[in-house]
């Protein structure tokens, strides 16, 4: 429906303005035949008075004559600014109703003429008023003929109080006067609705023509495309494309032969029968000729030919002409453009490649191709088929083809290969979708090139990224994406996870005495054993200095969590051996539970923090729950017993073998 809506408006816009233009022209009309009606008017006027003198008061008469003179004195002036004012919409109304009070005026002096005095009837006063106000009455219909308001507002005042008094004292010798007088009236509105109609339906005939003709003239010039209508050899019609081409003015090009623009005039008398033939049979006629411009310059053109009529071709023909000189040099360029990326293909380690519109190979070529276990002997197939590509997830396989779907270009899909014997290496395809004349899809092309040591670059830097460069566990970066995916987990699937914050006891003392060399190796054996005591679907995080972060998604219960950290403090009162020497440090351990504690990565890690520093407070070496708040020493569970086949150890700081 919007639609449809859509398309009528330019409809009932074109409409509205052609009833504009018609309004404008039917008052410009009324403008000058008012003019016709003046003189008409002075005449019946002074006519009237002269026949009348014997028979009226000459004191009333003169009176009536006067009046009659002033308005049409009023008529002048208002014809001459008719004609300014209809050319201005917004006063189209004004100027309306200016015509009908002057008709008004005019028919009113004419109506009163039977009651000035000296009218009896019979007499012949009364048949001088009737033929009189006959004749005015129509006269005043032709003239008033463009609008009925001013028709009406004339005939009602001037023929309203003779019918009156025909009615109330008819002449004795016709006493159906009022009768025939009112058919007379009746006719005289018919007449007007004749002339009126017609006129008016003439008006929007010709202004919708005009305006039709205008609205193909911006079309037909607006094209890029040169249109000529001929009749015989001689042009008839062109639009502006067609002067732009050959150079020179519109109106200079009507009547001349076709064939006068071409750089051989005699391929047109070479080509007619056959174009002649052509058309007669209903076809199109193409070809493509060199034309002369006026500047003496010479461009190739593409001339379609059809036929008005094909039964009749002097009717007339339609040209449609095309400059193909940017086409040519389009078409050079490219052709230039190909031969040098072909040569360029060459010198590089890349390969180009097509599809057809199934996906499949028609075309390989580049000196990488063999690298990329790639040959024309894969013409026919789809890379999907290929069974040594591999290295695409199930999501990057879909992800192209609904870039493809789409008609899509895609960039750097890569894959990857895995000779035998020799390490992995990848590759990088990107293509643009292809398209034939009519616009159906064609398939794709485009290059694909060994991107290889970019991927180890982009792992290794992946590595630096989000691991600590110590430890080799995930960073604070890597730590958030985790924790925040599992809390998206936890939260789908309805389940607990747990949030540990692990910070090593007097480590600072093993730096402080023995060096940061040493520091080092510890944290390392630390790392190794926060892994050692957890599943490979946690996560052990360090935040920096002695602090980590154990993330445990997917418990089953508390007590599960709390299985973990004691397992995990008494992991951490075991001596660690470093350098040569012997530490014993200990470790304190604040356990958060989701979502009973918090349902927010800050939340949780704020909320370990803080059973965390408990711990310490408490002596360290042992977990606490943010909850409960009670601490488990290293080595016992939250029930109180130490959970074989770990043994309770209680660490008194670094010492020596």
């Amino acid at each position: 429906m919007d639609g449809l809506l859509h398309q009528r408006a330019p409809t009932r816009s074109r409409d509205r303005h052609i009833a504009q233009r018609a309004h404008a022209e039917a008052l410009t009309l009324l403008a000058l035949n008012l003019r016709a009606g003046i003189a008409a008017g002075v005449i019946g006027t002074l006519g009237a008075t002269v026949w009348l003198w014997p028979l009226m008061d000459s004191t009333v008469l003169t009176i009536w004559a006067g009046a009659m003179l002033a308005g049409l004195l009023a008529s002048v002036k208002l014809a001459r600014a008719g004609a300014q004012w209809a050319r201005e919409p917004h006063l189209l109304n004004r100027l309306e109703w200016c015509f009908a009070a002057n008709a008004f005026y005019i028919g009113a002096l004419w109506g009163v003429l039977p009651l000035l005095g000296g009218y009896s009837t019979g007499g012949s006063a009364q048949t001088l008023v009737v033929m009189l106000l006959g004749i005015v009455a129509l006269g005043g219909t032709g003239i008033l003929a463009p609008r009925r308001a001013a028709f009406f507002a004339f005939i009602v005042p001037a023929l309203a109080p003779i019918l009156i008094m025909l009615a109330v004292e008819p002449p004795a010798a016709m006493p159906h006067a009022a009768i025939a007088a009112g058919v007379f009236s009746a006719m005289l509105g018919a007449l007007h609705e004749l002339f009126h109609h017609t006129l008016n339906t003439t008006l929007r005939q010709r202004l919708t023509s005009d305006t039709l003709a205008a609205e193909q003239s911006v079309i037909l010039d607006s094209t890029a495309e040169a249109i000529v209508l001929t009749r015989g050899e001689r042009l008839v019609k062109c639009n502006q494309r067609f002067a732009e081409i050959v150079g020179e003015p519109v109106d200079k090009l009507q009547g001349r032969p076709l064939w006068q623009w071409l750089a051989d005039p005699g391929e047109w008398h070479r080509n007619a029968e056959r174009a002649s033939q052509a058309m007669a049979a209903g076809l199109t006629f193409r070809t493509k000729v060199q034309v002369r411009r006026a500047n003496g310059e010479l461009l190739w053109m593409e001339l379609n030919a059809d036929a008005v009529d094909p039964a009749r071709l002097e009717k007339g023909i339609v040209w449609l002409g095309q400059d193909l000189s940017s086409r040519l040099r389009s078409e050079a360029t490219l052709h230039a453009s190909e031969a040098r990326y072909r040569r360029l293909i060459t010198l590089t380690s890349d390969w180009y490649w097509e599809w057809d519109a199934k996906l499949r190979f028609t075309h390989l070529n580049g000196p990488g191709l063999a690298r990329a276990g790639l040959s024309p002997a894969m013409y026919g197939q789809a890379l999907a088929t290929l069974t040594h590509i591999a290295g695409v997830s199930t999501e990057g396989w879909a992800g192209l083809q609904r870039q493809i779907d789409r008609r899509e270009p895609f960039r750097d899909f890569i894959w990857q290969l895995s000779p035998a014997g020799e390490d992995a290496r990848w590759f990088s395809m990107s293509g643009n979708p292809t398209f034939d004349t009519e616009g159906n899809f064609a398939g794709y092309h485009g290059i694909g090139s060994e991107v290889t040591e970019q991927m180890r670059g982009s792992e290794r830097f992946r590595q630096l990224a989000y691991h600590d460069t110590l430890t080799g566990l995930p960073n604070r970066r890597l730590l958030d994406d985790r924790l925040h995916l599992a809390i998206v987990q936890a939260t789908r699937r309805s389940q607990r996870l747990a949030v540990m914050l692990v910070d090593l006891d007097k480590f600072k003392t093993i730096n402080d005495t023995a060096g940061h060399a040493i520091g080092d190796l510890v944290l390392v054996s630390i790392a190794r054993r926060l892994q050692a005591a957890i599943r490979a679907s946690d996560t052990v995080a360090r935040l920096g200095g002695d602090e980590f972060v154990v993330i445990l998604p997917d418990i089953e219960t508390e007590a599960a969590a709390h299985m973990v950290a004691s397992k995990m403090t008494e992991s951490l009162a075991t001596p660690v051996d470093a350098g040569g020497a012997r530490y014993i440090l200990g470790g304190s351990v604040g356990l958060a539970i989701y979502p009973e504690d918090g349902n927010t990565a800050r939340t949780l890690l704020a909320r370990a923090d803080a059973a965390m520093y408990e711990a310490k407070r408490q002596g360290g070496s042992r977990h606490v729950s943010h909850r409960t708040n009670r601490a488990v020493p290293a080595g016992e569970t939250a029930s109180g017993e130490c959970p074989p086949p770990l043994r309770c150890v209680t660490p008194d700081g670094p010492g020596r073998p």
